[in-house]
């Protein structure tokens, strides 16, 4: 076995391993150096020298393990590139800014081409955790997971020549987006580790998750700016969670925190691979539930205005990249704030030494009144506060010796860490642990003979399914059966199970997806709590629960409405848990694309909830949107009709306004409106009512007419409370109105005989007396004894609603009374 240290020894920055082994040669990591004062790339010029490369193994996705990744394998096209799943999409978004990047700067040719990226996406093979895949004969390649960030895996090389173990970059404690390393006990020949941390020990994660908490509140109090300068893959994602988990909890005060740079990328990538990221957030990503942005933590559009931001009279937080401030919008931020005494710059991880970054914490512990920063060619005066979170993702020196003595290896290569940190670090080592320590250097090449290679533990799968059927929804359940009944809550992971089905190894991807799909949506398996990319057969009682229908939570309801509906602009959501129902609420209700329907059903389906849209038009929106087309010197009156959807709009002018108005409002809102000018007719008024007409009969006086009416309620219940002579094109008409629509309908037979004996035509008005509707929905509320959070509201279309603290038992018998009484609907809700 033969080792030749590329780039990444006794440095941090551009990680680049060759690996001879098996005859074969094997480049783990083709990263790129960010010092500006170091050449970019590794010592390629090896690979050459030793006959060229026959596969490339990834680690993990930042730029400082694959920034190379397109000019070698462009160099070596028949080499293929093995990575898993999730870093995949991560080094496409990547490289595609990487290259952006390099074509935006002046005077800079790029390393690489549009062309050899594509070229490079095209050849790479993904594996999935815990996969032993034959990458050539007698050669077998297993990921670990590595922690870190999402995807970032531990290499596991096992060949007759004898094993060989590369930690990547990695980390044992649990963060908010990713689990801690988890490794079995491997029996390496060889392991090279990591050592950016080596001489250190991490401060308590909570402890400075608290500091970045109280430095925001901090920031609040003092109604100021801040940046957050962070990597976009991994730091950013945990700041983000830190400080909306603090918001939710009500550690941190409500602030606006926004989202900006590369990190947006990387956040749709992460929600887009949910079996790569701790247990909770996967578990939420999968339920439907957006995991990173909410009413406070916005993501910024690429047209907005980053100015807006700063220029905002409140406090405001900014996560962006890049994290060491040498470019993105981070560097624009970190200009303008600097220059603010209630500005903030909190720096969460590893600045290089010639970074913006590591400038401004050197800047924190001057004691000088007058501070400058070069920026973006400026020269910076840094009035702003500078603070320091330790939020690192890299093992420290405690993990990296508990990882040592969890695989012991023979011979231990300490890279990826600055020449003082990995001398010390190999100091301790080689007292500590048997075995040879090495702190190569970059340009060196080192043999390693191995005589005897350590036996390798093999996992066993012995009795097998051979199912010659494709294994599918309808019958998962048989392979649920086998499982339980033979390996009990073993795990396994994907390849497995269908290894178990098929009784033949296949790495088909289609396959592996198709049957991930079916495991994730199944009630009969379940993720491992700490690895979701793992399954186990679930207990045949946890089944029978599982199929019991839910009580969904109402938080979750609502993040699940949000997701679902967020192209559509409803104005807010109310919850009626009494009818398991949720309405949205629009501006123009009528005028929601229709598309809006399907996605209805899809809910109900998922959540057996039923889910309706508020047909209450928002009559002062509305009034807004009418204003700006017609000058409100010219309106008299504006009146809405909303059984009909019509809204009318009556001037003191005339020949002001054209058809296109009434156009563009109908689109907007589904509403037809009618402008009717000085001197004219109301185009609405009296279609909007019942009638009941005679033309035979001669018409009694007036005020004889109207006691006839009073004598003929006199002993109902329901009576018109309000009488008026109106007048339409067929002449004068008695309107009466009702405490609503429906009440007065049920007196139809009544108004016709009445309207035959008077000779009047009777019209039944359209309105819905509310206030009066509301008393009596209060005094029916005391009678039940049921205590009201607020008043009652009318919600349009004859519905009304109360709000309430807790469940009642008397709900049923009140709606029913009142319904009876008012001819409206009533709806109930919790708050």
């Amino acid at each position: 076995m033969k080792l030749d240290f590329l780039g990444g020894a006794l440095e941090v920055g551009g990680s680049s391993i060759l690996l001879k082994i098996n005859n074969k040669n094997i480049l783990l990591d083709a990263g790129i150096r960010q010092n500006a004062n170091k050449d970019s790339i590794p010592n390629f010029r090896t690979i050459q020298d030793n006959g060229g490369l026959d596969a490339i193994i990834i680690s993990h996705a930042h730029l400082d393990h694959i920034g190379c990744l397109p000019l070698i394998s462009n160099e070596y096209p028949n080499a293929k590139i093995f990575m898993n799943n999730m870093t995949k999409d991560l080094v496409r978004v990547l490289l595609y800014d990487s290259l952006k990047i390099m074509n935006n700067r002046e005077s800079e040719i790029p390393l690489y081409s549009e062309k050899d990226v594509k070229f490079t996406l095209d050849r790479i093979f993904t594996i999935n955790y815990l996969v032993r895949f034959p990458i050539f004969e007698d050669l077998h390649l297993t990921f670990y997971n590595a922690g870190h960030i999402a995807g970032a895996s531990c290499i596991y090389l096992e060949s007759r020549e004898g094993a060989m173990f590369y930690s990547g970059d990695f980390s044992v404690f649990s963060q908010k987006t990713v689990e801690g390393a988890k490794l079995p006990k491997l029996r390496p020949d060889v392991a090279i580790l990591e050592s950016t941390y080596g001489d250190k020990l991490h401060s308590n994660r909570e402890v400075e998750e608290k500091a970045l908490i109280n430095i925001v509140n901090e920031c609040i109090e003092n109604n100021g700016k801040m940046i957050i300068p962070a990597f976009a893959l991994g730091r950013a994602q945990e700041v983000i969670l830190i400080l909306k988990s603090a918001m939710n909890k009500g550690s941190l005060k409500k602030v606006k925190v926004y989202v900006d740079g590369m990190v947006r990328d990387i956040n749709r990538v992460y929600k887009n691979n949910p079996l790569y990221l701790k247990n909770s957030l996967g578990k939420k990503i999968l339920k439907g539930i957006e995991p990173f942005y909410d009413e406070n933590i916005i993501e910024v559009k690429l047209n907005d205005n980053r100015e807006e931001i700063l220029s905002k009279k409140e406090p405001v937080v900014i996560i962006s990249s890049s994290g060491m401030i040498t470019g993105g919008p981070s560097a624009f931020y970190a200009e303008k704030i600097a220059t603010m005494e209630n500005g903030y710059i909190v720096i969460t991880g590893y600045q290089d030494e010639e970074s913006p970054g590591k400038k401004i914490l050197d800047l924190a512990n001057e004691e000088e009144e007058e501070r400058y920063l070069s920026i973006n060619n400026l020269n910076i005066p840094v009035k702003c506060t500078v603070k320091k979170v330790g939020l690192s993702a890299h093992a420290d020196k405690s993990e990296i010796k508990g990882l040592i003595d969890r695989i012991s290896p023979r011979n231990i290569f300490l890279v990826h860490g600055n020449e003082e940190v990995i001398k010390t670090l190999a100091t301790e080592v080689s007292r500590d642990f048997i075995g040879r320590t090495f702190t190569p250097e970059c340009g060196e090449s080192i043999k390693v003979n191995i005589n005897n290679p350590r036996k390798q533990l093999t996992k066993k799968i012995p009795y097998l399914m051979n199912k010659e059927s494709r294994i599918s929804k309808e019958n998962i359940k048989e392979l649920w059966d086998f499982i339980s009944k033979i390996y009990e809550d073993r795990l396994f992971t994907i390849e497995e199970l269908l290894y178990l089905w098929k009784g033949k190894v296949s790495f088909d991807n289609e396959e592996i997806i198709y049957l991930k799909n079916i495991i994730i949506d199944t009630v009969y398996f379940e993720s491992d709590n700490r690895r979701l990319f793992l399954f186990k057969a679930k207990k045949e009682e946890d089944i029978l629960e599982s199929l019991k229908p839910k009580q969904i939570n109402q938080q979750i309801l609502i993040e699940k409405v949000e997701e679902i509906f967020k192209e559509f602009e409803y104005r807010k959501i109310s919850i009626l848990l009494q009818n398991k129902e949720v309405i949205l609420n629009f501006d123009f209700p009528q005028g929601v694309d229709k598309s809006i329907k399907g996605l209805m059903k899809n809910f109900e389906d998922e959540t057996s909830w039923k889910i309706n849209i508020n047909e209450k038009i928002n009559n002062g929106s509305a009034e807004i949107l009418i204003k700006k087309s017609i000058n409100p010197n010219y309106i008299k009156k504006i009146s809405f009709y909303p059984d009909k959807f019509y809204v009318e709009v009556f001037l003191n002018c005339k020949n002001m306004y054209g058809k296109e108005i009434c156009d563009d409002f109908q689109e907007k809102t589904g509403w037809k409106l009618l402008i009717t000018e000085e001197g004219e007719k109301s185009e609405v008024e009296d279609k909007n009512k019942v009638y009941f007409q005679v033309s035979d009969c001669p018409m009694m006086e007036q005020n004889n007419a109207l006691q006839a009416i009073d004598k003929a309620f006199e002993e109902e219940i329901h009576k018109p409370y309000k009488k008026c002579i109106k007048n339409n094109e067929n002449g004068k008409y008695l309107e009466l109105v009702f405490i609503s629509p429906k009440i007065g309908e049920k007196f139809s037979e009544k108004l016709g005989h009445l309207s035959k004996e008077t000779g009047w035509t009777i019209a039944l008005s359209d309105k819905v007396n509310q206030a009066e509707i509301i008393n009596i929905l209060k005094l029916l509320c005391d009678k039940y004894d049921i205590k009201l959070k607020k008043n009652p509201s009318y919600l349009g279309n004859m519905n009304f609603l109360i709000t309430l603290t807790e469940e009642i038992e008397n709900f049923k018998k009140l709606k029913e009374e009142f319904e009876k009484v008012s001819g409206c609907v009533l709806n109930l809700k919790y708050n």
